[in-house]
């Protein structure tokens, strides 16, 4: 996706991400793009969200990306502890908001985090369902974000329900819980087509339709007239996500294999001399 120099496609992303959050809500940022999201909606857009960090940090502290599902060695923060009783209390109150990432997301936002593949011999076993069907039975806001919109991410058909979408999914859920808004790569999309299938709802700056097209596993409405482009990251956007990330944990999400794997030493090892910085190194055995 060719962008402008001065911002890249996660700055879009995690910008576009921040703008959809409002209200009095409890929003969850378990992975790196969602604390960026949640810590610049709090800055800029949205100042009376309650942000949950890591469960070891709590809620009302400043959101930090981290590396797997711990914290940076280096977030030392407390804020108001929460129980996951208060986080589902949350959840069935309407209260709570959260970005998912899922492994597929077909075309009513029927999303898949449990298995590719057939679910009996799947390829690949992924996390299971977790929190999904809870979030896609009584939220009113419910929002997606993929990274590598392709025919293998955006699909006809998921392999796996692990959230409902719209359509047959729908018919004995009712509203809440439907899908709102899909942030990808290379646009924004949301569900108001016929039986509430996806739709472009703006384009990322760069991107054309039909590229969208192509890189999405069935025909997608709302290409009609003239197709709206999604606004740019400001200069306070760009400042607030580099600063709250400045090991830029934000972009192993974007990469796979031996990149990845690289990246996350190099960062693990920055983040490492950080917290040593004061003290001298020693040996294996603890002595100078």
């Amino acid at each position: 996706m060719p962008l402008m120099s001065e911002f890249s496609v996660d700055e879009v992303i995690i910008t576009t991400m921040a703008r959809q959050l409002k209200g009095e809500v409890l929003v969850s940022s378990v992975t790196a793009f969602g604390s960026l999201a949640a810590h610049l909606a709090k800055r800029l857009y949205a100042p009376d969200l309650a942000v949950l960090s890591t469960p070891e940090s709590g809620m009302d502290v400043t959101p930090m990306p981290t590396l797997t599902l711990g914290q940076f060695l280096t977030d030392v923060q407390q804020g108001i502890p929460l129980t996951m009783e208060d986080i589902f209390d949350a959840i069935f109150t309407d209260h709570f908001r959260i970005w998912i990432n899922p492994s597929q997301i077909d075309q009513y936002g029927n999303t898949n985090i449990t298995c590719i593949g057939d679910w009996s011999r799947p390829k690949v076993a992924l996390v299971g369902a977790r929190g999904i069907p809870e979030d896609t039975s009584h939220l009113s806001e419910t929002f997606y974000y993929i990274l590598n919109h392709s025919p293998r991410s955006v699909v006809q058909h998921v392999d796996f329900r692990s959230g409902a979408g719209n359509g047959e999914s729908r018919q004995h859920l009712g509203p809440h819980g439907a899908p709102t808004t899909l942030v990808t790569d290379l646009g924004v999309f949301d569900f108001r087509g016929p039986q509430g299938q996806m739709t472009i709802k703006s384009l990322h700056p760069g991107v054309s339709l039909e590229e969208v097209q192509e890189r999405t596993g069935f025909p997608i409405g709302g290409g009609e007239g003239d197709i709206l482009s999604t606004p740019p990251p400001t200069a306070d956007d760009i400042r607030l996500i580099r600063e709250a990330d400045p090991l830029e944990v934000r972009k192993l999400e974007l990469m796979s294999g031996p990149m990845a794997a690289e990246k996350f030493v190099n960062i693990y090892e920055r983040e490492r001399q950080t917290l040593h910085a004061t003290y001298p190194r020693v040996g294996k055995l603890g002595r100078g």
